[in-house]
């Protein structure tokens, strides 16, 4: 990213008139996507599809077709790109500019982004956690004191993870017995933007990464390591074109390995083990090292499934987020080639991967668990997904009734739950009908 643009947004303009001068509209990139086809802007065809989106960003006007288009998009699977004879990356130098202009035109955001906005009160992170996990439990500050102590080693959890208490309480136990100090700071209020920049909100994307890297210079550490591949790509390689980043960005499988001399690893674990890889991780060719990491555990066998590494299906995660309705097809094809492929254990690298597959687990002949999760156990640590608990239940009255205990004394009432939940149920248990 050259240092021209003096900001996100331009730089996402700039790419976005790059690739509408380039796209010949063949539609070649829509044949392709997995997600296409469930669309209303299917009826009209991929050539004619992918033109509105091309005329949006020439500056067209916005229609339906390209929000079809653009709001539908995984935004990472990367068989579009696959696909472009012209080269073109559609799903993000196409698709985010044409998010951007979709927004700036007056279209509304889909109706479920607000469960990925920072600080608001339903967002998925300190929503689900308080599902889970009384607040006493609680191993991560919000947001950094004035002048915290420092730290060599910050942990920030990310946003969608906090969703996932079990694994980054799993997390900072390995973190303990491997005798690693750090500080941990979550997502939920503070967030690195890559959320925003996926819809289009440029500006708030550099604002909320901007504030991220700030929080944790706060405590002068040397490394920083995230759970989601997301943050680790905005900290590593697109905020330090318009900020200073003072500390060493990670993501959790490559610290893990490069300390795993200090994983204290007790217990045998007998499994046939599909690593999923993360979008993020595919495209960035970052799958060794989880590979590695997991061969290190005694007991764990590999077993890959037919598209892996850099050709990894996408879990769906963000069609997932923002149109349920059209997601799950897509959700389940890893799930199928995890079956395929004999895994006992479907390993996940990614919170947003997981809960895009753990609710789908009933029917199939494998569980679905954070990678953590299988290291935490040879190491003689477990807490329960009490995640995938909630969505195997898929009900309403059950969910609350077994959350009530987590509920006394937190942020959120019975009725605020019985409010909201619905939402995620639709987002995550589309139908309701999961079995196969």
């Amino acid at each position: 990213m050259s240092a021209k643009y003096s900001d996100l947004s331009g730089y996402f303009q700039h790419k976005g008139r790059q690739f509408a001068d380039r796209c010949t509209n063949c539609g070649l990139c829509l044949e392709a996507c997995p997600v296409f086809p469930q669309t209303r802007a299917a009826k009209a065809g991929p050539k004619a599809a992918i033109t509105k989106v091309t005329d949006l960003l020439k500056g067209g006007e916005a229609s339906d077709e390209a929000y079809e288009v653009v709001f539908s998009c995984n935004r990472g699977c990367g068989l579009c790109a696959k696909a472009c004879p012209e080269g073109l990356l559609p799903y993000y130098l196409g698709f985010i500019p044409a998010a951007a202009r979709l927004i700036e035109a007056g279209m509304p955001l889909p109706a479920l982004t607000y469960q990925h906005l920072p600080g608001h009160r339903y967002n998925s992170g300190r929503f689900l956690s308080a599902l889970q996990m009384k607040p006493a439990e609680t191993r991560w500050m919000m947001r950094p004191p004035g002048d915290p102590q420092p730290a060599d080693v910050v942990f920030f959890t990310g946003c969608a993870p906090l969703g996932l208490p079990h694994a980054l309480l799993e997390t900072m136990d390995i973190l303990d017995r491997m005798g690693i100090g750090f500080a941990a700071l979550a997502g939920g209020d503070l967030c690195c933007g890559m959320a925003a920049t996926l819809w289009g909100d440029l500006y708030a994307a550099q604002r909320l990464g901007q504030e991220l890297v700030a929080a944790i210079a706060t405590f002068r550490p040397k490394k920083a390591v995230f759970f989601c591949s997301g943050c680790y790509v905005m900290c590593l390689g697109t905020l330090p074109r318009f900020a200073a980043v003072s500390f060493q960005p990670y993501e959790l499988p490559q610290f893990l390995l490069e300390n795993v001399d200090k994983i204290p690893f007790t217990k045998t674990v007998d499994r046939r083990v599909a690593v999923h890889d993360s979008c993020h991780s595919a495209r960035l060719g970052a799958v060794d090292a989880p590979r590695r990491l997991l061969q290190a555990v005694p007991g764990i066998k590999l077993v890959e499934m037919a598209h892996h590494g850099a050709d990894a299906l996408c879990c769906g995660g963000y069609t997932n987020s923002v149109r349920p309705d059209i997601s799950e097809p897509v959700r389940r094809a890893p799930m199928n080639e995890a079956e395929a492929a004999g895994a006992e254990v479907l390993a996940t690298m990614c919170a947003g991967c997981h809960e895009s597959f753990a609710p789908l687990e009933p029917g199939y002949p494998f569980e679905v668990r954070s990678f953590v999760s299988l290291l935490a156990e040879s190491v003689g640590v477990h807490r329960e997904d009490r995640f995938k608990r909630y969505m195997r239940l898929a009900n309403l009255p059950a969910i609350v009734g077994q959350a009530r205990e987590y509920l006394d004394g937190g942020d959120y009432t019975v009725d605020e739950v019985e409010r909201v939940l619905p939402d995620y149920l639709r987002r995550f248990c589309p139908g309701h009908g999961l079995l196969r």
